[in-house]
């Protein structure tokens, strides 16, 4: 089978012999004939494309003759043109068939994933770091042609509104870990907020929901709605540029350890699990000072206290959400340790 670049090709072939024909035919007529330019070409025209009408004057033999070769000719090139065409287009029409039915059992066969509703400045970003983690996400995106481009680059994409029933079914949501809703609309994050967490009130009843929100208001009633966190871009931005201004080292600080590239330095958030040898044990104890060289700064209770800089004789106790800092392998070796 053909590529479809070649399947191209092969159009491009084709218009450009149709042309050929058309300036041959033309010129044909104007010197065996003596048709002027314009006659030329509109006899040219209605031969190759056999639409019927009459001649513009009676044709003698050898007129006749190259008007037979020209129908001849410009039937063979209209074929071959339209059969690539056709090709291309049905051909495009079957790999896209396909590779939507195929991305659509990929995603059926996701678990533990996240859902990202949205693909604007904040969903673009928010896939970015998914895939530099790699997380397993699926993007919904109602704007057809931005679900196309994605698809495009490989992505996992339902095309279509975030807060039908429907479209969330099709994401995974009862299968889903987390769900990101950050559409441009704080009526539709609310939507989609509420959707999602009735939706999976028995079935995963622990999804992580993560929204955004432009005001106070917005705020509250998408937590009131079920999400688990309500983000507001323009507060943390805020925010963000006072600590820049009066404390620019803490800020360079954070800003390496939650956004370089390249570097192992990161921040993580570990449980200890009921069964782990650490479970029960003092932090001095544990070794994971010495065995991981990981640093805790801070522990979060499951009654959700939030101990920060705990001592060598804090009491570690299962569930604990321990807030680490070290590479990524050192972390990973924790936290199958901690597991």
């Amino acid at each position: 089978m053909f590529s479809t670049t070649a399947r191209y090709g092969n159009v491009g072939k084709g218009l450009v012999l149709l042309l050929g024909v058309v300036i041959l035919g033309t010129a044909g007529f104007v010197v065996m004939e003596g048709f002027s330019f314009l006659d030329a070409l509109y006899m040219t025209v209605i031969t190759v494309s056999t639409v019927g009408y009459g001649e513009v004057r009676s044709l003698d033999t050898s007129g006749r003759i190259f008007d037979i070769l020209l129908i001849v000719s410009g039937l063979a090139v209209m074929t071959y043109t339209l059969g690539a065409l056709g090709a291309v287009l049905i051909e495009g029409s079957i790999q896209r068939f396909v590779g939507r039915q195929r991305m659509l059992r990929e995603i059926e066969a996701l678990t533990g994933h996240y859902i990202v509703c949205g693909h604007g400045r904040m969903g673009q970003i928010l896939c970015e770091e998914l895939q530099e983690e790699k997380v397993p996400f699926v993007i919904v995106e109602k704007e057809h042609d931005v679900a196309e481009d994605l698809v495009g680059q490989g992505r996992l994409v339902v095309d279509g509104d975030a807060t039908e029933d429907s479209i969330l079914e099709q994401a995974g949501i009862r299968r889903a870990k987390g769900l990101v809703a950050v559409v441009s609309s704080d009526v539709d994050n609310l939507y989609i907020t509420l959707s999602a967490r009735e939706m999976c009130r028995q079935d995963n009843s622990g999804l992580y929901i993560l929204a955004r929100a432009t005001d106070h208001r917005a705020t509250t009633k998408i937590t009131r709605a079920g999400a688990d966190r309500v983000i507001s871009p323009y507060a943390i931005g805020g925010m963000r540029m006072v600590q820049a201004l009066l404390r620019p080292t803490v800020y360079d600080f954070v800003e390496v350890v939650t956004q370089s590239r390249g570097l192992d330095l990161m921040f993580e958030e570990l449980t200890v699990g009921d069964g782990s040898s650490m479970a029960e044990v003092e932090i001095k104890h544990s070794g994971i000072r010495e065995r991981f060289n990981v640093i805790i700064i801070a522990v979060k209770k499951s009654t959700g206290q939030m101990v920060f800089n705990p001592g060598p004789d804090y009491f570690l106790e299962g569930d604990d959400v321990l807030i680490t800092l070290g590479n990524r392998d050192q972390l990973r070796a924790l936290g199958k340790a901690l597991a």
